[in-house]
């Protein structure tokens, strides 16, 4: 994330999208005809989440780029991991301040997410461990190679910023329209400091961690 050389051809860019665009279909299937149990929506979902991620890789890999390519600055001293760590907590608080001021803005809802959220222990472990596989995918491929690509593409970091939100908001269409802009606005938060760190390290943390209390307490 040092510079906006693309980390993989248009064309494989364009695969990414299908992708989105399957998983969004996917998931909305989901949503209105719900697997009996709740480890089958986990697995399925978790499944999703890697086979992107390894589209992803891939890609990036045939034009010459590893997995830290699309990191970004990683860890070289503690001192590093403690920044990012503080960065962590900061943007936990940025995206708690913009989804309560959505939700302020668009008004309350009911959540279309009970069919996949844990109601005992054995499902609140699948949940912890589908959270942490989707905050790392999905910072991966958001943050860490769309963004990255289109900044590529259109010769505009705040361009790509904009549209990876987007794209994120998007694929959750399945929650509502209202839930998607919300989304949109924490993808924005996410970008932002993604862009700033020059690493998807600080919102990965902060993802994982937003995910998985999110789903402790309901969503």
């Amino acid at each position: 994330m040092n510079n906006n050389r693309p980390l993989a051809s248009g064309r494989h860019l364009f695969g990414f999208f299908l992708i989105l665009a399957g998983i969004a279909t996917a998931s909305w299937l989901m949503a209105r005809y719900p697997f009996s149990h709740r480890f089958l929506i986990y697995a399925a979902l978790i499944a999703m989440e890697l086979l992107r991620v390894w589209y992803v890789i891939a890609g990036a890999r045939a034009n010459g780029n590893g997995l830290m390519s699309i990191v970004g600055r990683g860890w070289s001293t503690w001192r590093d991991g403690a920044h990012d760590s503080l960065l962590a907590i900061g943007t936990i608080v940025l995206v708690a301040i913009t989804a309560r001021a959505l939700v302020f803005l668009l008004g309350s809802w009911s959540p279309d997410t009970a069919f996949m959220l844990p109601t005992n222990f054995a499902e609140s472990t699948g949940w912890i461990i589908l959270s942490i596989t989707g905050g790392v995918c999905e910072e991966i491929a958001y943050r860490g190679y769309l963004q990255r690509q289109l900044w590529a593409f259109t010769g505009s970091l705040p361009v790509a910023v904009c549209l990876q939100a987007v794209a994120f908001g998007a694929v959750h269409i399945y929650q509502g329209w209202k839930p998607v802009v919300v989304i949109v606005g924490i993808g924005l938060v996410l970008g932002s400091v993604a862009a700033w760190r020059r690493s998807i390290i600080p919102g990965t943390i902060a993802h994982c961690i937003l995910d998985i209390v999110g789903g402790l307490l309901g969503g």
